[in-house]
């Protein structure tokens, strides 16, 4: 189970070898016996050490798509040292970079990346970057982009999942699975819902911070097919959205709806399945706004097929004066339960 949920998330990224060697070494990682304390530092917050010309840190920091504003993918503390005291042992997420040659070792070829798992802490992800030179680990991030960074977001990806399992919404994920046949985990301070013909919509009802989840469905045919990572498919997307959001989230005054502002990315949700043909859920990230009205914000949706329907679960952020890459990521974690607690299949 997160053996797939990380794959789903990682996906390919520029050596399909790398990426692989990677994943089962986050899945493999020892941990010691015994119970640990609770680490520290939010999530998606790294600590990086003996970095290199800035190297890391800009590969940890890139800016992510999908939201209004620029936010960096991960926050980003460094330290001069190589992060071994002790309340740094506790941070949740640590990258290490070391030069061999400082240790009197010769390494040709391309850096060695181990990655330890709950080792001081837990939950804990600790990856090490041992490299011969500044200009090895440049070469190396450059072809393989994203790699130690997509890492980190799989593991605080699966740990908010954990966290779903042990706080959630059973009256919301009972009407989900009622509904549309998806097992799923629901925040558990999504208490508001709205059903409509073929759509459900959950809010936690807040000023601030708004976040919801809608669980909306099509019949397939030609006109609507499966999605795909192609300009047709997201203009069909795009039509099938504003279709249902439309209908079902109407603004305060007449005139006013939700519809899609723009697609910022497509890309596969998760593997394969024979009875889709082997599609993959397909994953869709942009803005929405509200015609008429000045509100907006970021949406993450994803598409999986249910014959004879296909099945979008998205979620959707207003923080108007917030940041909202982990609100947005809170509700990506509910939305890809969906995979890891087996969307409902027999």
């Amino acid at each position: 189970m997160t053996s797939r949920l990380i794959s789903t998330i990682v996906g390919t990224c520029g050596n399909v070898l790398v990426t692989v060697v990677m994943l089962c070494a986050i899945l493999s990682a020892c941990t010691t016996a015994g119970n640990k304390p609770a680490s520290s530092n939010r999530p998606y917050q790294v600590l990086l050490s003996g970095d290199m010309g800035n190297i890391m840190f800009d590969e940890l920091s890139d800016t992510i798509s999908g939201l209004p504003q620029p936010e960096p993918a991960l926050d980003v503390i460094t330290a001069r040292d190589s992060a071994d005291n002790e309340w740094q042992k506790l941070t949740r997420a640590i990258v290490r970079v070391e030069t061999t040659a400082e240790k009197g070792e010769k390494r040709s070829g391309n850096p060695q990346i181990t990655v330890s798992r709950d080792v001081y802490a837990k939950p804990q992800l600790i990856i090490t970057v041992r490299t011969a030179s500044e200009a090895q680990l440049r070469n190396f991030m450059s072809s393989h982009r994203g790699i130690i960074r997509k890492t980190i977001e799989a593991f605080e990806m699966a740990t908010a999942i954990r966290a779903l399992r042990t706080e959630h919404n059973e009256k919301a994920e009972n009407m989900i699975r009622s509904e549309f046949g998806i097992r799923m985990l629901i925040p558990a301070d999504m208490l508001a819902s709205k059903r409509g013909k073929d759509f459900l919509w959950l809010s936690n009802n807040t000023n601030e911070g708004l976040q919801n989840i809608c669980v909306y469905r099509i019949r397939e045919n030609d006109r609507n097919s499966m999605p795909t990572a192609s300009q047709q498919a997201e203009n069909q997307f795009i039509r099938v959205r504003d279709s249902v959001m439309r209908r079902n989230i109407p603004g305060e005054r007449d005139g006013m709806f939700m519809e899609t502002a723009t697609i910022r990315s497509v890309e596969p949700a998760g593997l394969g399945n024979g009875k889709d043909g082997g599609r993959r859920p397909m994953m869709y990230r942009g803005l929405w706004d509200m015609r008429n009205d000045i509100m907006g914000g970021p949406f993450v949706t994803m598409a999986i097929r249910r014959s004879p329907y296909i099945i979008y679960i998205e979620g959707f952020v207003y923080a108007p004066e917030a940041k909202k890459r982990n609100k947005i990521r809170r509700l990506e974690a509910s939305i890809l339960s969906a995979l890891a607690e087996g969307d409902g299949k027999k």
